[in-house]
């Protein structure tokens, strides 16, 4: 599966996150430089293919699944791999 850069970088945002963390679309927007529309789109897609999930916590908060953690560790999408959390 191919990603589009908006859904690489959101990807690749979650992935880095411990396996407890979790970040709001609001929070995506400013790690990403994305806009909401293109931050909520990018994790549509992502969560219907199983990549990110939405947790049930309120404000709406999502994270990488392990399958989304492996997927964006391919060498393709080596420019959109971001730090790890301590580092963020």
């Amino acid at each position: 599966m191919a990603f589009t850069e908006h859904e690489a970088k959101v990807l690749a945002t979650l992935a880095v996150l411990e396996s407890t963390g979790s970040l709001t679309v609001n929070e995506l927007c400013k790690h990403t430089a994305l806009t909401e529309t293109a931050v909520r789109h990018a994790l549509l897609r992502l969560s219907r293919d199983g990549l990110a999930m939405h947790t049930r916590q309120a404000p709406s908060r999502y994270r990488s699944t392990s399958r989304g953690a492996l997927a964006i560790r391919r060498p393709v999408y080596r420019q959109f791999r971001r730090p790890t959390e301590s580092q963020m």
